[in-house]
């Protein structure tokens, strides 16, 4: 099983007049891809994913990432869709299915395709567009920065909402990019979404210098710590109980070391950590636009996966000229594909997770630095993207097999980065062993269920059940197996990673807004490589003479 890779460029300078049916040497041509062509063909692996994004969205946005009965079932219907996106494949290259030919050059389900292309459209822009305007929590935002915060938000999720509604415009619409309309156009729209959106952050910082939130203290003060050679995990982020008003933690530093090493220097220069994270969310979107914009994604997987015996689609007809949306295509394709990886910076209350210093954009930044250098061949900054994201937080761990299992990075990469990660943690543990183990690993295995948790313990809590651990390993061992399913590419490793940080979030004891963004992100991702994860018939060579 492999995922779905767009067509190579080999495939495009075949030999004059040979069918692509039966390539040079007799090999028989590779089985069509259920996902051929990734985002340029709109697979309906890929509108399940952008759906699934959907639905998380609005789920966490309903009660702040808090649970109530919609919020949760928005959210289930959104794992519901990456799940089926990851395991079922949308049709295979035999007779009868969606990549039968009906007449020359065109796949059967041409129209049901774009029109699911342009349904995901349309949805992610009516998510993006009214994220900003019904949702704007404040909290600890106040004062005339605080409207501008909001002002700047809703304005770059209309600018980008209205643009993908555009964007879903079927062609010859009234409002439809016209062919002269491609990558200038979304190159446009996007940095101007993005320009606002981090306009929008700085105000947001400025408006909540001190946000009462456990997370931003302990950010700060072990930053700071950090210039001192202060050991984190014998911090505590206040002189004394009485005077700390954030609540929560006082002296418990959850995470890993990597998360306030990279946010140091935004508080050494700039005095908040916050200026990290926003720095983190644009360069996730750059990220995700620079790998959406590659040519070679599919280059890099199929090299990878010769060995296996899995060939890429090479069907061009599924790329070029597809009513989808894609880097491959024109017109509405080419914009929608610009703008789909700033869905990273505007998913809705995207500037209440800044103000309350949620650390998941850099996982996301780092995970899409991994995914882009391996497409570009600089295996070296992925292999450091990654040892850094399993040194930050500690269920990235989760990750590891299923990096070892994609071929263009591969088992002795993946130990590579699970060997710097250690190196980079190492020092802390040595230290002070104890205090390690106390912080990282026994609070969070500690952690009580709560009623108020965006998960499936925290609705069962409600009614007197206790959901153990057991309940939890049977869907992260489901998730597992569909994530295996849709190994071997860029786009099988994000969607089948998000797939099983999905399975722990349901199923975690306190799940909440934040936890939720990192898969999000990896959905984008998805998209962003190549989308859904089919499966692949393998070749089998044949002599010339054989029968097909």
């Amino acid at each position: 099983m492999s995922c779905a890779l767009p067509d190579s460029p080999e495939s495009k300078s075949a030999e004059p007049g040979r069918s692509r049916d039966r390539p040079p040497g007799g090999t028989t041509a590779p089985a069509r891809a259920s996902g051929a062509g990734g985002v340029a063909g709109a697979s309906p692996g890929t509108v399940a994913l952008l759906l699934g994004w959907c639905g998380v969205a609005v789920g966490i946005s309903l009660s702040d990432g808090r649970y109530s009965p919609l919020a949760l079932v928005m959210v289930l219907l959104g794992c519901l869709a990456v799940a089926i996106a990851v395991a079922v494949p949308s049709g295979r290259g035999g007779r009868g299915g969606p990549g039968a030919r009906a007449g020359r050059g065109r796949p059967r389900g041409l129209p049901l395709r774009a029109a699911g292309a342009r349904l995901a459209c349309a949805s992610c822009g009516i998510v993006v567009a009214a994220g900003p305007i019904l949702r704007h929590p404040r909290y600890y935002a106040h004062g005339p920065a605080a409207t501008a915060a909001d002002v700047l938000a809703a304005a770059a999720g209309l600018l980008a909402g209205l643009t993908l509604l555009r964007c879903a415009v079927p062609p010859g619409g009234r409002w439809a990019y016209g062919p002269a309309h491609g990558r200038a156009a979304g190159g446009r729209v996007f940095w101007a979404v993005l320009g606002l959106a981090l306009a929008a952050g700085v105000a947001t910082v400025a408006a909540a210098p001190q946000p009462r939130i456990d997370v931003f203290h302990l950010l700060q003060v072990s930053t700071s710590g950090l210039a001192r050679g202060t050991n984190m995990y014998r911090q505590q982020w206040a002189p004394d109980r009485a005077g700390y008003t954030a609540g929560g933690l006082f002296d418990v530093y959850p995470y890993l070391p990597g998360t306030s090493l990279l946010l140091a220097p935004f508080r050494w220069a700039l005095g908040d950590v916050r200026y990290g994270l926003l720095a983190a969310l644009a360069l996730a979107a750059v990220a995700g636009r620079a790998l959406a914009r590659r040519r070679d994604v599919a280059r890099a997987d199929a090299v990878a996966g010769h060995g296996s015996g899995v060939e890429p689609d090479t069907d061009p007809d599924l790329r070029v000229g597809d009513p989808g949306f894609g880097a491959g295509g024109h017109g509405g394709a080419a914009v929608a594909a610009g703008l789909l990886p700033l869905l990273v910076v505007v998913l809705p209350e995207s500037m209440y997770a800044l103000q309350q210093s949620w650390t998941e954009p850099l996982l996301v930044a780092l995970l899409a630095v991994m995914v882009w250098a391996v497409a570009a061949g600089r295996t070296a900054p992925a292999v450091v993207a990654f040892a850094l994201a399993l040194a930050s937080k500690q269920h990235v761990a989760l990750l590891v097999p299923l990096a070892a299992c994609w071929p263009a990075f591969g088992p002795r990469r993946t130990l590579a980065a699970a060997g710097l990660g250690v190196a980079v943690v190492a020092p802390w543990v040595i230290a002070a062993p104890g205090d390690f183990v106390d912080d990282a690993v026994r609070t969070n295995l500690g952690y009580e269920v709560l009623n108020h948790s965006l998960s499936i313990p925290g609705w069962a809590h409600h009614f007197g059940i206790t959901l153990g651990f057991g309940a939890t390993a049977v869907v992260l061992g489901a998730a597992y197996l569909l994530a295996w399913r849709a190994r071997g590419g860029a786009a099988g490793f994000c969607a089948g990673s998000a797939l099983v940080l999905l399975a722990l979030d349901v199923m975690n004891k306190q799940t909440f807004f934040n936890h939720y963004t990192l898969p999000m992100g990896l959905l984008v991702l998805a998209v962003a490589a190549g989308a859904a994860a089919p499966p692949q018939r393998r070749v089998e060579n044949r002599s010339r003479e054989a029968p097909s």
